[in-house]
């Protein structure tokens, strides 16, 4: 017998994890264009050092309650369990590409060193989430199946909203293929 009583706080959990997150990522600010020159990308580094190890720790700090509410959505419905082992995939992806995000900015002077280090890893920080694209397209279609179809946990309007940005967000892959242009790592159908 399930107890739903619980839901709402899986609810709460979701909404910290997402202001977490979106506090992550004002406090970074701009970062260097992803065609950048080397010594661009490590300068970043070392002017941005302090914004982006608060960043990186907001992330960390928003992934238990994203998963928190990823497992309520589990518990409230069959179809959940693959928007759960979905999110918790990208999750796992999204801390690796803030880890090297951090590994940058903790010692500038490496970076500065060998610059082209830090380009090797702002590169893998925005492609991680290229390999991650059809991982959130998996969760956000079935948190598509759950409004729509199951009629379960929100409105249908999420659900069609869902289902619209399930193949958008699919884009993202290209990401993979080119460091310029719609599909660069900052561009129009790479980052957003």
């Amino acid at each position: 017998m399930r107890d739903d009583s619980w839901a709402p706080y899986g609810a709460v959990a979701g909404a910290v994890g997402i202001a977490l997150f979106l506090a992550g990522a004002i406090v970074i600010g701009d970062r260097p264009d992803f065609d950048a020159p080397s010594a661009e990308v490590a300068a970043f580094y070392d002017e941005n050092r302090t914004r982006i190890q608060v960043s990186s720790a907001l992330d960390a700090a928003a992934a238990p309650f994203l998963i928190w509410f990823l497992a309520t959505v589990a518990s409230l419905a069959r179809a959940g369990a693959a928007a759960y082992g979905l999110g918790v995939t990208y999750i796992g992806l999204f801390l690796a590409d803030v880890t090297a995000q951090a590994v940058a900015a903790l010692r500038p002077d490496n970076m500065a060193a060998a610059p082209e280090v830090a380009v090797a890893l702002d590169d893998f920080s925005w492609l991680a989430m290229g390999m991650a694209a059809f991982l959130a397209t998996g969760m956000l279609a079935a948190f598509a199946v759950l409004a729509l179809r199951d009629k379960a946990l929100w409105p249908g309007w999420l659900g069609w909203l869902a289902a619209i940005a399930a193949p958008a967000y699919a884009l993202r892959t290209g990401i993979l293929f080119t460091t310029d242009g719609a599909f660069a790592a900052d561009g129009v159908l790479g980052l957003y």
